[in-house]
């Protein structure tokens, strides 16, 4: 790219506060210019597109799951029993966790590395 001539123009708008985050990051860069900068950022950093849907369903089997388990919790201090169908539901939801989680490192394995 040395010695390029480059002849189109972009321009952005930015706010203050977005100007000063670009200044300490260009500072940061030590790079010669703001345009080398620029098209360092543009044309070599990698973009990532995350699929949040993954993140989503791990979400809902965490949270049903301390749901579940704060729900055995008061029962068990409440009566001082615990059933083996409540230990047999958290450990398929534990389960069903650790699936989503595999699935989540493979998904970024293939994409990232």
């Amino acid at each position: 790219m040395a010695n390029r001539y480059r002849n189109e123009r972009i321009e952005i708008k930015l706010t203050k506060e977005e100007k000063e985050i670009f200044k300490k990051k260009l500072e940061l860069s030590k790079l010669k210019s703001m345009g080398h900068f620029i098209r360092k950022c543009v044309l070599e950093a990698p973009i990532f597109v995350i699929d949040m849907n993954e993140f989503r369903k791990i979400q809902t089997f965490i949270g049903r799951n301390a749901n579940n388990l704060n729900q055995i919790a008061k029962r068990v201090n409440t009566t001082g029993v615990i059933y083996r169908e409540d230990i047999e539901d958290l450990k398929k939801e534990n389960d069903d966790i650790s699936r989503e989680m595999i699935k989540i490192q493979n998904i970024l394995a293939r994409k990232y590395i």
